[in-house]
């Protein structure tokens, strides 16, 4: 898996989180999570500049990587630099899921996981926040997961066609 980038993307309470958590241990591959650099700064900007910077501290060394967020399109490029940068392959697990359901899930998270802190927001809200991650596809194998029915979802199954496209690649 020597230059790989695997991007666990899509939209807010769709599991990126949690596959990309579920992942990173699977195949004991690091994870970069722009959400858990987030809350450790303690800070309402996202901190962009010290994930790309971490990013590259591993890609440097030819790591081969996992990195999870609600990624959109204004981060391509920085990804791009990087890939050209360092010669990677890049792997693109895409998360999505309807509208509704995510939707629910997200207020659900929001009351219960964040203590109840965060208000409860209409669909239109999060069609907001949600609407520059929703179609984000970015690398050389884009694999689409869609987890309105999360029963449906097999990890494995995913893992399975990670390495087979990395075998394929080499």
């Amino acid at each position: 898996m020597k230059n790989t980038l695997i991007i666990v993307s899509g939209m807010a309470a769709t599991g990126k989180t949690r596959f990309a958590e579920w992942l990173s241990q699977k195949i004991r591959v690091p994870l970069l999570s722009l959400d858990e650099l987030w809350e450790k700064v303690e800070t309402t900007m996202i901190p962009f500049t010290q994930y790309w910077i971490k990013c590259d501290d591993f890609m440097k060394h030819s790591s081969p990587l996992i990195i999870e967020f609600g990624f959109w399109d204004e981060q391509k490029s920085i990804i791009n630099d990087l890939v050209e940068k360092y010669s990677y392959q890049v792997i693109n697990v895409h998360f999505c899921a309807s509208m509704e359901e995510a939707h629910r899930r997200f207020n659900f998270r929001r009351e219960h996981d964040m203590g109840g802190l965060k208000p409860q927001i209409t669909l239109e809200q999060y069609l907001q926040i949600v609407k520059q991650s929703k179609d984000f596809q970015f690398g050389d194998c884009v694999i689409r997961v869609d987890t309105t029915d999360f029963s449906k979802v097999s990890y494995d199954d995913i893992a399975k066609h990670i390495q087979q496209f990395v075998v394929g690649a080499v």
